[in-house]
């Protein structure tokens, strides 16, 4: 079956198996002073684009992710209130949970760590997305469950921005029409905002 870019499931899978191997091997090469360094600061772009955001989603990194965590102090400076997403179910089911510097963190689904049950449901204005790979419309491939998907369709007024590494960009990332574009992507060495 082809998408509406003209991609096959089949060729959606070895692109997402590509980029993350591509990831892999990028991220095992980094100089790791370079690596601690990724990610901590938050460039004036970003915090222009979300300055009349209060709430804001990070998530907590799986592998060779982009470390999101890391501008959490940045964020809180800039009194943001944060959430976490936490996984209800394996059917897709997201919400995100309020989370702070320090709190304690779960074991969740599919090897990520999430608040506890217990915290509260907060509905953010700005999500910061993990993808393993992009292109230049700002088009996301994520890790094939749809949670990200279903989420930015739920909160379709909130700011959507990718977090990835540099050697994640790929010429074209495989789309289906309900997909819906970034409005920024942020890595280690630029932020790429949309073609115009």
């Amino acid at each position: 079956m082809t998408d509406s870019t003209g991609f096959h499931g089949e060729d959606k899978d070895k692109v997402r198996r590509d980029a993350r191997a591509a990831r892999k091997a990028f991220v095992a090469g980094l100089d790791q002073m370079a690596h601690r360094l990724a990610f901590h600061a938050l460039p004036s772009p970003i915090r222009t684009l979300i300055a009349n955001c209060q709430i804001v989603a990070l998530y907590a990194p799986v592998g060779d992710e982009a470390p999101a965590l890391r501008l959490a102090e940045a964020l809180v400076a800039e009194g943001k209130t944060l959430c976490l997403p936490y996984v209800v179910d394996r059917m897709g089911t997201m919400e995100f949970r309020a989370w702070a510097p320090g709190d304690t963190l779960e074991e969740g689904a599919f090897g990520t760590v999430q608040p506890p049950r217990f915290a509260p449901v907060l509905h953010p204005d700005a999500i910061f997305a993990p993808l393993v790979a992009f292109d230049a419309r700002l088009m996301r491939l994520g890790q094939g469950g749809g949670y990200y998907d279903r989420a930015f369709a739920r909160y379709e007024q909130a700011l959507r921005i990718g977090l990835g590494w540099s050697v994640q960009q790929i010429d074209e990332v495989p789309a289906d029409p309900w997909d819906m574009p970034l409005h920024r992507v942020m890595t280690e060495r630029s932020i790429i905002e949309p073609e115009s």
